[in-house]
């Protein structure tokens, strides 16, 4: 085995060591994007109230977020997904769902968003455990929190996804107001496009709009300062380009443009920027640098097959990071795989 598929399968093993019966472990927690000091979801609320001042109204611990995100790592390239390994996650994921829609945490409180539905929906199709129709059907509730009728007074694109449902359908949540998230936007449109060509007129406005939204984000060079929910430009650019490389004819005025603003960024110190950055050259075809960047990370894994937490998610307008030892893991050992590479 070369070293690279040592470190992956050191990786793979300490993923599969970290997901119990319960799934994949909660994230923790840090005031710090660098992540030096963190805390648990268990002791997240009486810090916010202590540090910032901030009542969530929800604890934080049990979140399925790091399941989704799992789940979509975990589709393979070889048709041959690990039903022992996905078995937990999907059951930890469908504790978060109402209806066709998805939350970050269970009966938290907390509304459905865009981005949990996406990502989970998106990856449970690839897994061959959602059916067409109801994929098909989760887009058009998808579309159902596009913002169709801006007022003027917000900085809204009309018919392109928001963050949250404002229909008021969910019992016992709140509203969390209107807002765009060009990761989450790219999340979603991904689930949008392997739905299938939209065959309704509202989903095909989605669809265009939020591809412009994208063109436009992409140009205003706004991503390099990070997203509301996501504070690192990797991020976003490893979201764009999956949706690039997996429908790179719908997604082809992008793709270039995605490349070369790879290129103009910084791979980044910390190890979960470095496999986002590894991921997403990957996905735009952009392979000068990547044994390096490859070599960086087996040289940073911990003895026990990790990497260090770094700052994946963010807590909106308050900065508060989540991340963990097993997201930042899941992340590089993706970013080191190759089909039939690692035994699963």
């Amino acid at each position: 085995m070369t070293l690279f598929q040592q470190t992956a399968q050191r990786a793979l093993d300490y993923v599969r060591k970290s997901i119990g019966p319960g799934g994949a472990p909660s994230v923790e927690m840090s005031f710090d994007p660098r992540f030096d000091e963190s805390f648990t979801g268990r002791e997240a609320r009486r810090k916010l109230t202590e540090t910032l001042g901030v009542e969530t109204g929800f604890d934080l611990a049990d979140e399925a977020f790091s399941a989704m995100v799992s789940l979509m790592l975990l589709t393979t390239t070889d048709g041959r997904p690990d039903r022992e390994l996905i078995a937990p996650l999907f059951e930890q994921v469908e504790r978060c769902r109402w209806k066709r829609r998805y939350r970050f945490l269970p009966e938290s409180g907390l509304p459905a968003d865009t981005d949990c539905t996406a990502m989970a929906t998106g990856a449970l199709r690839e897994l061959g455990m959602l059916r067409v129709p109801d994929l098909q059907a989760t887009v058009r509730e998808l579309s159902l929190a596009a913002s169709h009728e801006p007022d003027g007074t917000e900085d809204l694109w009309p018919w392109v996804y928001l963050v949250y449902w404002e229909d008021g359908q969910e019992p016992g949540t709140l509203s969390r107001g209107r807002k765009h998230d060009a990761v989450v936007c790219a999340n979603a449109l991904y689930t949008l496009h392997l739905a299938g060509v939209p065959e309704r007129m509202e989903e095909r406005a989605v669809r265009d709009a939020t591809t412009r939204y994208l063109a436009a984000h992409l140009g205003s060079g706004r991503w390099l300062e990070g997203t509301r929910y996501y504070p690192s430009p990797q991020a976003f650019l490893h979201a764009l380009s999956r949706v690039c490389a997996r429908f790179p004819e719908e997604m082809s005025s992008l793709t270039g443009p995605a490349r070369s603003a790879l290129a103009e960024v910084p791979t980044g110190e910390d190890s979960l920027s470095i496999a986002l950055h590894v991921l997403a050259a990957d996905n735009l075809g952009a392979h000068e640098g990547q044994d390096e960047r490859r070599l960086r990370l087996a040289e940073t894994q911990d003895s026990d097959g990790s990497w260090a937490a770094g700052a994946y998610y963010r807590m909106g307008r308050f900065q508060v990071y989540f991340g963990s030892r097993y997201l930042t893991t899941a992340f590089a050992m993706r970013a080191l795989w190759r089909s039939g590479e690692v035994s699963r």
